[in-house]
């Protein structure tokens, strides 16, 4: 039996038909795509879902359209905001899957309801076998990286969106209304929340805990019944151009550490911007702080920027607290904490401390306070070459310089601090990094440990505070807030 063979072709042949073959799969591949790249669901979107390829856009029409899951990386699209409502224990939309984007929906969400969460499960056998007892009814459940939130509105639930160890979570332009948190964010990572309005939660708007670069960049946060923001053990944050109004706090940092907060306005609320056990160079930055009280809370009584209970090693700078009961305060156990170049007029108390030592405040401004400055039970430093301005100093400037000849003492019981160089006219023009890192590494020396009362002596005229004896004192110049080898948010220019 004769074998056929294999034909021969010449070299321009072989690479005519490799040309063929190309061009035909290249067509095979463009059609194929275009077919399947948009799909037009009905109300049952989970069809279209399970039909979808990596990648493809899925459109939605106005109207009530079911729950789905998203278990590959699509594009879901609303059009005409179509309406999705989440059930008990069942959110109404749960992405499983990385690289999801969802634009245009309004959400139903479905509040706390614990009696009716108990019966479901015991109806629910199956549910309870794999489910937590403890997993709120969240109207969005995210459990994939790269997730966007776009254009959409969440009302109602117990929980807006619920996100756990995700990384690169964006919500931007989205009003999440009447929850009771808005958004809860845990363990995650590069977090962006911007241009959303978060109004009327019972408990947070915002609730991120355990997570780091996270940018809240120009969001609206009003009206929520506990806190707005609370940032809680999260790191390397941007919280920037939002209004804080009328929440029990603004913006809470617990036990975080190097995060920006600038230019935020918080008023009328009972904390505008709150500060608590944070330490490791929080930059606290061109904020304003104005009006803050809520009468239903206590008469009368509101604070616009708080450090309180160990937070150490932060900058307050540029911010301006007015019609605040206290405009500044830094409270029990806080140090080495710089407070440089605020602006606080019309307070009851422009700047208030209690119970805190080695604290640097210096080139501010206390203007038309009921009182300018109180330090209770404390020892701080309160100039450097210069001192801070207030408004009620009645001391003379013979030579001219600028600075009054008579030191300015401060009031507030067991008060033993003086500005030594107060200040005849308010300052306009500041200092910039570098100069202020100078200013707090030449003054700003390491204090006594807890249980020591701290020496104080005056040096050319500038009140220099230190402990007793120590082998080898730690200094500022050791810490990374004034290192050239700081994180970028710590540099110079974010002074």
């Amino acid at each position: 039996m004769e074998i056929a063979k294999s034909p021969k072709y010449s070299r321009k042949e072989f690479s005519t038909i490799k040309c063929i073959l190309a061009l035909v799969l290249f067509i095979y591949l463009a059609f194929d795509t275009v077919s399947a790249n948009v799909i037009q669901a009905g109300t049952d979107i989970q069809t279209a879902i399970n039909s979808a390829k990596a990648g493809d856009t899925i459109v939605v029409g106005p109207g009530e359209v079911s729950r789905f899951e998203v278990d590959r990386p699509l594009t879901i699209e609303g059009q005409g905001s179509p309406i999705i409502s989440a059930a008990l224990q069942k959110p109404a939309i749960r992405v499983s899957s990385d690289d999801v984007t969802i634009t245009g929906f309004r959400i139903k969400g479905i509040g706390k309801d614990s009696d009716a969460k108990f019966n479901y499960y015991m109806q629910n056998p199956a549910a309870a076998a794999g489910g937590r007892f403890d997993e709120p009814n969240s109207a969005i459940v995210v459990k994939g990286y790269g997730f966007s939130l776009i254009n959409c509105s969440i009302f109602g639930a117990q929980v807006a969106i619920s996100a756990e160890n995700v990384q690169d979570l964006v919500l931007q332009n989205t009003t999440i209304d009447g929850c009771d948190t808005g958004a809860s964010i845990l363990q995650s990572a590069r977090v962006k929340v911007a241009a959303c309005r978060i109004t009327s939660c019972k408990k947070y708007g915002l609730d991120i805990e355990k997570s780091r670069d996270v940018t809240l960049d120009n969001n609206s946060i009003v009206n929520n019944t506990n806190g707005g923001i609370l940032l809680k053990e999260t790191n390397g944050g941007i919280i920037q151009d939002n209004i804080l109004s009328m929440n029990t706090f603004g913006l809470s940092l617990w036990n975080a550490s190097y995060n920006q907060v600038r230019r935020n306005r918080a008023d009328h609320n009972y904390y505008g911007i709150l500060v608590t056990a944070s330490s490791n160079y929080n930059n606290i930055t061109d904020n304003l702080a104005e009006d803050n009280s809520r009468s239903e809370i206590v008469t009368g009584f509101g604070i616009g920027i708080s450090l309180q209970e160990n937070s150490s090693y932060n900058m307050l700078i540029r911010n301006t607290a007015k019609g605040n009961f206290n405009g500044l305060e830094i409270s029990k156990g806080c140090k080495f904490n710089a407070v440089y170049e605020n602006n606080a007029s019309d307070n009851k108390h422009g700047i208030r401390l209690n119970e805190n030592r080695n604290n640097l405040i210096f080139g501010n401004n206390f203007m038309r306070n009921d009182i300018n400055a109180y330090e209770n039970t404390s020892l701080n430093i309160w100039n450097t070459t210069i001192g801070n301005y207030y408004s009620d100093y009645t001391g003379k400037d013979e030579n001219n310089d600028g600075i009054g000849d008579q030191p300015y003492s401060l009031p507030g019981p067991q008060s033993h601090s003086f500005d030594s160089r107060p200040l005849i006219r308010p300052l306009l023009t500041g200092l910039d990094g570098a100069m202020l890192r100078d200013e707090v590494k030449k003054y700003a020396v390491y204090g006594p440990a807890d249980d020591e009362y701290p020496t104080i002596s005056k040096q050319k005229g500038v009140m220099v505070i230190s402990r007793k004896a120590s082998s080898s004192p730690p200094k500022w110049t050791d810490s990374r807030a004034f290192d050239a080898s700081a994180p970028p948010f710590q540099k110079e220019n974010d002074f």
